[in-house]
């Protein structure tokens, strides 16, 4: 059978099935024709199609192969430069900041030291307020910002990615943890309507499906 043909029957089918109106056991019957109409028709596409849908496949999956083997290397390349680059950048960000703590820190005793004398020469004058004003001033640390050193390289960007790791599971709130709806499937398509999940309803909806016609004796 040609492709053609097969898909024109097919294009014909659902017309039948929206005529069909299920109002008495021969319209049952009808329907029940048209579902294994269905099935034949199926078969006959599948018997068509799956070998052109095989040989494709087998195709893309070597071209696939073909491009995993040739970009390995790459990969492997890749996996060893980035966590350097990684690594060195983060020494880099570590340094930079000790030393903003470094300076920061040095600014403010320098701060506190010119504040000591002030109050020592207000002391001195007979300023005793504001001497006492002076010291109980707190000493504000001076920002300081040690500009980046790590050279830029066209193309290549540093982006911080977020991520997390569970240390107390009984902790977490309701609203993130998820349903595992594979394994409350798999109890009820076990147990059926004995199985009892709290807070799940366990139903049963009919299934229509066309096998083989049998002969009538």
């Amino acid at each position: 059978m040609e492709q053609n043909e097969i898909v024109e029957r097919a294009l014909t089918i659902p017309d039948q099935a929206k005529s069909i109106i299920i109002q008495s056991n021969d319209d049952y019957v009808r329907a029940g024709e048209i579902l294994l109409t269905i099935k034949g028709l199926r078969k006959e596409i599948n018997s068509f199609f799956d070998p052109i849908c095989t040989k494709a496949f087998e195709a893309h999956k070597e071209a696939v192969a073909q491009k995993k083997r040739a970009d390995a290397p790459l990969v492997e390349a890749e996996g060893i430069i980035k966590p350097r680059i990684a690594a060195w950048n983060a020494e880099q960000e570590r340094i930079r900041k000790a030393e903003e703590d470094r300076l920061r820190e040095e600014a403010r005793k320098q701060e506190e030291e010119r504040r000591l004398e002030d109050a020592i020469l207000a002391e001195q004058s007979g300023n005793k307020e504001e001497a006492a004003a002076i010291m109980d001033t707190p000493v504000q640390a001076p920002v300081v910002v040690v500009p980046k050193s790590i050279p830029k390289v066209a193309g290549v960007s540093m982006t911080k990615q977020w991520k997390f790791r569970i240390t107390d599971a009984n902790k977490i709130p309701r609203q993130y943890l998820t349903v595992d709806e594979q394994k409350i499937g798999a109890i009820v398509r076990a147990l059926k309507d004995q199985a009892n999940i709290p807070g799940v309803e366990v139903f049963s909806v009919d299934s229509v499906s066309a096998g083989r016609q049998r002969a009538v004796a």
